[in-house]
């Protein structure tokens, strides 16, 4: 029988194998967090904290599978602009019919019924006129916002039917994969405990699933066979986390919840976006274990009265230079150290007139994150804030109240991505039977097309292996492996 690594378990590889549940091959699972249902729900959703702690949280710990795990909002049009560069490689159609399979594989499992917001022609219409006002461009997306509070439900549940229906798992939870090595024969997996390192294993396969996200970006770089890849210099998106009034924002968020404004900034042509909105949401720290970023969330019942949404400016870099990740890494490790290991705030009245912010307790918008009062512009480059201000400035236009003095801004929001990995429609890489999937592969930029990248995979190894449609026994064998 043949051997399929999967390596990571967030939405990428979760749809990968289920795509691949019924082949006859042996399925390997290697994940650093531990098992489904081990993984706990928001500390402030269980009570055990009131508000997100200053420095980190191992909620958005590697392990924990990001944009699955929280807010969980997935883009279910098949766009050339939005969620990724799937559509350059499959086209609109096929696209749009694995979204619709995710879609359908979601909202099966969901707890509770989870609408799809949909604006209808006449909020189009009032988007795209405002949007054009304000030297903005507006981009359609049909959008499922499942929620942090109903995202470990319907994973778990995902999870558990795969488990169900599939036999010849072995799932090796809690475990790090020290190296990915290419052999001539196929892959070799030396993998060990995540928290609780001492004892090092190896496995051989004849096939390779890598779907280790964002955050494994650095690692995926570090194996050996990367430099075998067909690679092309990759794209940062450097910005802030901005935290205004949901008053200001309530007109857009009624009929859009997130709507997707472009802006090219005027004194640099740098393309400028907001991403991840979170209307009445809450901001949270990202622990990346060597530094710390922003992010935001929502939930379906608690609610604040603040809006949240990155502000991100996007830098593809020429030669010589050739490592945007680190450079990226660099200006949030350079906002932790004036922060003293934690997010950054300022409020946008200070940051325009030059100076530091001491203290929020008068601040017209309260912080939902308790977070160091600073001065960002003394870690980020001037170009990137001024794009930044700009952008504020024309969304003001469009929400008026927006680019506020009182208005919040967290740093760093950083999105790193690996380099352009060149790949079949198929997601298989220049290296025979290795897989690249996911945010890790730089293809996609969210759940909708990462777990549609999954889905590609799968039916490529599918295809390879050549399996016939038949009745799975439920429950013959499935089994874990937890080192930890």
């Amino acid at each position: 029988m043949q051997k399929i690594a999967l390596i990571g378990l967030g939405a990428s590889g979760l749809f990968a194998l289920k795509e691949l549940a019924n082949v006859e091959a042996e399925l390997h699972i290697f994940d650093v967090g531990p098992s489904y249902e081990k993984r706990y729900a928001c500390p402030i959703d269980q009570g055990k904290l009131t508000v997100c702690p200053p420095k980190a949280c191992s909620y958005c710990a590697p392990g924990q599978s990001a944009g699955s795990w929280n807010d969980f909002k997935v883009i279910l049009s098949a766009s050339q602009v939005i969620g990724g560069r799937l559509y350059d490689l499959i086209g609109e159609v096929e696209l749009q019919k694995r979204l619709d399979k995710v879609r359908e594989t979601i909202l099966t499992h969901a707890p509770v019924e989870i609408p799809i917001v949909k604006p209808n022609e006449e909020d189009l219409s009032w988007i795209k006129r405002k949007a054009t006002l304000a030297n903005m461009t507006y981009h359609y997306q049909e959008l499922l916002h499942c929620g942090s509070d109903n995202a470990p439900a319907i994973n778990t549940s995902i999870l558990e039917d795969i488990k169900a229906n599939s036999r010849n798992l072995v799932f090796h939870f809690d475990s790090k994969v020290l190296s990915l090595k290419v052999k001539s024969d196929g892959f070799e997996v030396v993998f060990d405990g995540y928290k609780k390192p001492g004892n090092t294993q190896n496995l051989n396969f004849d096939y390779c699933i890598v779907s280790v996200g964002r955050g494994g970006a650095h690692w995926l770089t570090q194996q050996d066979f990367y430099k075998n890849l067909d690679i092309h210099p990759g794209q940062v998106d450097i910005g802030l986390r901005v935290e205004t009034s949901c008053y200001f924002t309530e007109e857009v968020d009624k009929r859009f919840y997130e709507p997707k404004l472009y802006y090219r900034s005027k004194h640099a042509n740098d393309i400028v976006r907001n991403f991840c909105s979170n209307p009445k949401g809450f901001v949270t720290p990202e622990n990346h274990r060597d530094y710390v970023l922003v992010n935001g969330h929502s939930k379906m019942y608690e609610k604040s009265e603040n809006n949240n949404f990155a502000v991100l400016v996007s830098k593809t870099f020429t030669r010589p230079f050739k490592n945007p990740q680190q450079y990226s890494q660099t200006i949030a490790k350079l906002v932790n150290m004036l922060a003293g290991g934690g997010p950054l705030v300022q409020r946008l009245g200070d940051l325009r007139a030059g100076r530091r912010t001491k203290t929020l307790s008068n601040n017209l918008i309260k912080p939902s994150l308790e977070a160091e009062c600073g001065d960002i512009a003394l870690a980020f480059p001037h170009r990137i804030l001024a794009s930044i201000i700009e952008y504020l400035d024309a969304l003001d236009k469009i929400c008026p109240g927006v680019a506020s003095d009182a208005t919040l801004l967290y740093a760093p929001e950083c999105k790193s991505y690996p380099d352009s990995i060149t790949v079949t429609k198929n997601m298989e890489t220049t290296i025979k039977n290795l897989y690249i999937i996911g945010d890790s592969s730089s293809w996609t930029r969210g759940v909708g097309q990462a777990a549609t990248s999954g889905i590609l995979a799968g039916e490529g190894i599918k295809q390879k292996l050549e399996v016939k449609p038949s009745i799975i026994p439920v429950n013959l064998h499935t089994k874990t492996q937890n080192l930890a």
